[in-house]
């Protein structure tokens, strides 16, 4: 089954298990607020073309270190018993290297993804989801060799709409189980993207929470031609740890 599929296939069976459950809890008109810096131990699988060099991407989470220059990750949400409002923001700095024939090619990307999603929960378990997410990526090509020495370098930035579901599974009074997928592009930015994340929580106190995760986003993106032609497919995934803490409460 499609990765993308499959994790809706199981949130709708959680969902189905888990809705008595919660369906116990008092519905309130209470707005409860979040943030949660986060570290996404990611690894990266792909291809990157620019012009006519296509370079692989394959940095495994034990070379992450040595290819990261920078990183920041958080995620803001706000909700109450019926409407989710939320925004993550990544940005990253990667770079690799490689001897390819008589010379070398040093790839490197810098990303920058911002999403921005509304959600509904048709169920005290299960919220439907729709937003967008902007991905600004710049991305570069160095092959130096004895017989050429060409530089590709592009920046792109694009806007997919994007479709989700998410479910928030208690377990008892500190720990929960979550999951999400979405899918989106559909064309209007990249070809497809899809993602899925699922984690277990544990409600340290009134304010502080801990997750831990394992996080996958997968983008297929082209644009352009000849010289001017960039094109990404790119699987980025790892496990993702995370502190939340709640800001407030507001009665409305």
């Amino acid at each position: 089954m499609n990765p993308r599929y499959l994790l809706l296939v199981l949130a709708a069976v959680l969902a189905t298990l888990v809705t008595p459950q919660v369906a116990a809890q008092s519905s309130s008109s209470q707005w409860q607020f979040s943030i949660a810096p986060y570290l996404w131990a990611a690894g990266m699988d792909g291809t990157m073309t620019v012009a006519a060099v296509e370079e692989e991407i394959d940095v495994p989470f034990s070379d992450v270190i040595s290819n990261l220059d920078f990183a920041l990750m958080g995620h803001f949400d706000m909700r109450n018993d019926r409407w989710v409002l939320s925004s993550d923001l990544i940005f990253v700095d990667l770079g690799q290297s490689e001897d390819v024939g008589a010379g070398t090619v040093t790839a490197g990307i810098d990303m920058t993804l911002l999403e921005l999603v509304g959600g509904y929960r048709v169920s005290p378990a299960v919220a439907l989801l729709a937003g967008a997410r902007w991905v600004d990526m710049g991305a570069s090509l160095r092959y130096t060799g004895e017989l050429i020495d060409p530089d590709a370098d592009v920046g792109k930035s694009w806007i997919d709409p994007l479709v989700g579901v998410n479910v928030f599974a208690p377990l008892s009074d500190r720990w929960w189980i979550g999951l999400r997928g979405d899918v989106g592009g559909f064309g209007v930015g990249s070809e497809l993207t899809w993602q899925a994340y699922a984690d277990v929580g544990f409600r340290a106190s009134g304010l502080v929470s801990i997750i831990l995760g394992y996080h996958a986003l997968d983008m297929d993106y082209e644009d352009g031609d000849g010289l001017h032609y960039f094109g990404l497919d790119l699987m980025i995934s790892g496990p993702q740890l995370g502190v939340v803490f709640t800001l407030s409460l507001i009665h409305i």
